[in-house]
């Protein structure tokens, strides 16, 4: 039989214990945050490099066409296909956190896809800042990081 001492015993032990539940959340509960907020970061780094690939793949896609003379207009699909990729970013923002360049078969850059033979391979480079697109900008956990993708397809 439990007497009035051992009642109160057991009164003082569970609110001993509910004083370290709440320490135990205050010590893990950041570390959970970050691990969460982490992996969002990582799953969006994913996404976008995806996304800069696609567009990459869209932009060789238009210059491998006989017709398509001009590099300006495989920047401008390039920069569409991101645009539409990311609304809630400005266009302006976007061009400038984006580099593209069509190079020919042996690595030279071009301006004009004339002068690429039909058969011949060319690639289109599309390089974009993540910080510009990044949801999470005041975690600075490996900013700085540009993303970028090569195609490389054939002339036809």
């Amino acid at each position: 039989m439990n007497t009035t001492k051992e009642r109160k015993h057991n009164r003082v032990d569970l609110a001993d214990r509910r004083g370290a539940a709440i320490v135990e959340f205050a010590v893990v509960s950041p570390l959970l945050f970050l691990l969460v907020m982490g992996a969002i970061d990582v799953g969006q780094y994913v996404n976008v490099s995806q996304t800069v690939s696609d567009a990459s793949r869209e932009g060789a896609r238009l210059a491998a066409q006989n017709e398509m003379s001009s590099c300006s207009a495989v920047e401008n699909v390039v920069l569409e296909y991101l645009e539409d990729s990311f609304p809630n970013i400005s266009d302006a923002a976007l061009s400038a956190a984006t580099s593209i360049t069509v190079t020919n078969s042996v690595g030279t850059p071009v301006t004009d896809l004339t002068t690429i033979a039909a058969g011949s391979s060319l690639t289109v480079q599309v390089d974009l800042e993540f910080d510009t697109v990044r949801w999470i900008q005041s975690v600075s956990l490996g900013s700085n990081r540009s993303l970028s993708t090569t195609t490389t397809t054939q002339r036809e």
